[in-house]
């Protein structure tokens, strides 16, 4: 039997170890992948957290002065199956008669903690 010389091509050795190779790099790309869609998500859930605080926020600033007082609420993302919770609490005469600091916290359980975003302002009798 007579051996070519000249042949060209690739060895089965250097086609496995470039499988190989090629491998280990998607499983990089895939989990990469994976901790930006948990990033997008936390993200959603931040923004949604955020605009609750601020509509409260802004609700409490167009009401009457003298009905502004504690409370809460919840409000389900039917989208995502997440449930937020919000609080405000109002300290009268803070930090100066006529005054009122209001606290708002929007909380939701989040994939791997708790979580939650606080907003705090003070509002005044004009």
């Amino acid at each position: 039997m007579r051996r070519l010389k000249d042949t060209k091509g690739f060895t089965l050795l250097e086609v496995l170890i470039t499988l190989i190779i090629l491998s280990v790099g998607l499983l990089g790309l895939a989990s990469m992948q994976i901790m930006a869609v948990k990033g997008n998500s936390f993200g959603q859930q931040m923004t949604v957290a955020s605009t609750l605080a601020q509509n409260k926020l802004e609700e409490l600033r167009k009401a009457n002065f003298d009905s502004i007082a504690n409370g809460n609420d919840t409000y389900s993302d039917q989208i995502n199956g997440v449930s937020y919770t919000r609080q405000w609490t109002v300290q009268d005469d803070t930090p100066e008669v006529d005054a009122k600091t209001v606290v708002i916290a929007v909380s939701w359980e989040g994939t791997q903690a708790n979580r939650s975003v606080i907003l705090s302002t003070i509002i005044s009798r004009l």
